[in-house]
């Protein structure tokens, strides 16, 4: 089991649709956010998920007339997603991202890697060798649609680091940065109300310090073709399509 991983299963997947304030009202965020990308004008066909959750894209995908296939590591949050599939055509696989083709049953139409997921891999060339998977995985005319967070233009410094995530009586959840040349340490700290006293847990694991630029360089050597480039408050929007 990889760290990160390992993170997830024992500390952030059980709260992590709570962090992100509920399912719905993520969800919610998600079609906005596919939908200002260009989504409805794109082909229908399969969708890959990769780092699913507990399906914050995956539900809209379907939703949107998508065949789903959502990959992600963390079981309590796959569960989660199998909970919500209902009718849906999602099918949730527990696998390491990088291993997506091998699930497809045809050419994905589209490949979405949101929620911060990409920053996960080991390195950057994790990072190039995964994108060239998805330029020789997608239908010609398929595209990509990246999200993450740019942890390496701006450095935050003293106190800074310290985010309050989410907080509500009974649960508090904080996250402290660890800046490093190629990584940042992200040090999870949860505190919750059990049996009328505060439990204690912490968790720790890296993240690439990748940016719009970088990523954007590396689709590009993949032989993809940027569509869209954005970075606000820090969150990093990327669309790339392969010509064919």
């Amino acid at each position: 089991m990889n760290r990160t991983q390992d993170h997830y299963d024992r500390l952030l997947g059980p709260v992590y649709t709570w962090m992100a304030g509920g399912f719905e009202a993520a969800a919610a965020r998600n079609r906005q956010q596919l939908t200002a990308l260009g989504l409805t004008g794109w082909p229908r066909g399969l969708a890959v998920d990769l780092g699913c959750g507990s399906g914050f894209q995956s539900v809209p995908l379907a939703e949107a007339g998508y065949q789903v296939l959502a990959l992600d590591l963390c079981e309590p949050l796959l569960a989660e997603l199998r909970d919500r599939t209902g009718p849906l055509p999602i099918r949730a696989v527990r696998d390491d991202l990088a291993n997506f083709a091998k699930h497809c049953d045809t050419a994905p139409a589209l490949v979405v890697c949101m929620g911060d997921t990409l920053p996960h891999l080991p390195s950057l060339e994790a990072v190039a060798a995964l994108f060239r998977e998805f330029a020789r995985a997608l239908t010609p005319g398929g595209r990509v649609v990246l999200g993450f967070r740019d942890l390496a233009t701006h450095e935050l410094k003293g106190a800074q680091r310290f985010i309050p995530v989410r907080n509500e009586p009974g649960r508090l959840f904080t996250c402290f940065l660890d800046y490093q040349p190629s990584c940042v340490e992200v040090n999870d700290l949860l505190h919750e109300r059990v049996d009328g006293a505060w439990k204690f847990s912490a968790s720790s694991y890296r993240k690439l310090r990748l940016d719009a630029e970088r990523a954007a360089g590396m689709l590009t050597a993949s032989g993809l073709v940027i569509e869209h480039s954005s970075t606000e408050q820090g969150l990093v929007r990327l669309v790339a399509r392969l010509v064919g």
